[in-house]
Order: C-alpha cells, then sequence, then structure tokens
C-alpha cells in the first residue's frame, strides 16, 4: 500500500492534469479540445480523465487520491528503482525511444539480466512517472508551433503544481544515494512560486 505521502503526491499530478477543465468559462467544443490535449499528453483515456474531474467536483482534492484498490505498485527495491531511474535517463536522452529499444539498451549495458525486465512493466512505470511516449512527443513539436496558454485572470484563483526529478543525493543510511524530487506550486495567474521544496519519496 503507497504511503500517505505517495498518496498525496500522485493526487498533486491529477489535479495539475484536471485544472485547465475547471475554467467555467470553457464552452463545450473547446472543453472537449482540452480534454482531448490531456488524454494526449498523458497517456491517458478520456475515461480516466473525466474520472479524475468528477472525484474532484464531488470530494476536492481528496476525491483525487487513488482509492486502496488503485495502489497496485508496492514500493520499489533500490535495484529496480535503479533500472527505471536509467530507463527514465534513456528516454530523456531521446524521447523517441520505444521501450523495447530501453529495454535491449538496459541489457547491453549490463543493467539488468536479458529476459529480467517485461515491456508492460516497465512501460506502465514511466507512464506513472510523466514518461509514456505520448507525454514525449510534446518535446518534440517544430520550432515555431505555437498554443494558446490556459491562465487564471486574478491571482490566488488556481495554483498549479508540479513535481519534477532532482539529483541522487547520499542521504540514505550509510550514505546510501536516494532520488529527491522537487514539488513546486505557482500562482496561475502572476506565475509567482508560492512553495518549491525536494521530498525524497520513495524509501
Amino acid at each position: 500500500m503507497k504511503n500517505p505521502k505517495e498518496l498525496e503526491e500522485m493526487a498533486v499530478r491529477r489535479m495539475e492534469m484536471i485544472s485547465p477543465l475547471l475554467d467555467t468559462t470553457l464552452d463545450p467544443a473547446r472543453f472537449s479540445a482540452v480534454k482531448k490535449q490531456i488524454c494526449e499528453a498523458n497517456g491517458l483515456s478520456r475515461r480516466t480523465v473525466s474520472r479524475y474531474l468528477d472525484a474532484y467536483r464531488e470530494r476536492g482534492f481528496e476525491g483525487l487520491k487513488p482509492a486502496v484498490r488503485e495502489q497496485a505498485f508496492k514500493a520499489l527495491s533500490p535495484e529496480w528503482e535503479e533500472v527505471v531511474t536509467e530507463a527514465i535517463h534513456l528516454r530523456r536522452e531521446l524521447p523517441q525511444r520505444s521501450v523495447a529499444q530501453i529495454i535491449k539498451i538496459l541489457e547491453l549495458e549490463g543493467v539488468v539480466q536479458p529476459g529480467a525486465v517485461r515491456r508492460t512493466t516497465l512501460q506502465e512505470h514511466l507512464v506513472r512517472r510523466g514518461y509514456s511516449s505520448a507525454k514525449m512527443k510534446q518535446y518534440q513539436r517544430p520550432v515555431g508551433t505555437s498554443a494558446r496558454r490556459f491562465q487564471k485572470s486574478h491571482r490566488g484563483m488556481l495554483y498549479q503544481g508540479d513535481i519534477k526529478y532532482g539529483p541522487l543525493l547520499p542521504i540514505g543510511k550509510d550514505g546510501e544515494k536516494k532520488q529527491v524530487y522537487l514539488s513546486a506550486f505557482i500562482d496561475d495567474a502572476t506565475r509567482f512560486i508560492v512553495h518549491a521544496r525536494f521530498y525524497t519519496i520513495l524509501c
């Protein structure tokens, strides 16, 4: 079962995804277009995004936290965490790399034994970390491509949050290196950073 901090971080990510849909000025056509963009950017189905939105409207931020039945992923072992971290580095290095290609490189570099990592398993972890192939396509758009940016008109109306990978730091037991994550929130209208802090999420 995931610990409270992990559930909180997952709720923050879901809140970030659906926040553009909370704009009451969106007409039905624009609402549908924004939802489609969110689905494509995060590798999610429209049904999943609708479920997040309904949960938020019914129970607020708490409704975005995964239910017990969703908590299928246990805390990763240090060895598997290293595999996922290396896979993320390879995808960031070349976004168009497929999961199969990433696994092959990991095998050739001796990070994993041949056949030890299933494509579907690694794909699930990449999607959960925000590195799905659909998400990475955003960073391959030609220079000059423009998009209308969602923004509230007054400060304090909406806060946007995001979580990014930080460095590996020797802060674990006996100097063991641990992955840290930067959690930050900004005011949507003014872009003022209201909170920013590094956390160790996975222990």
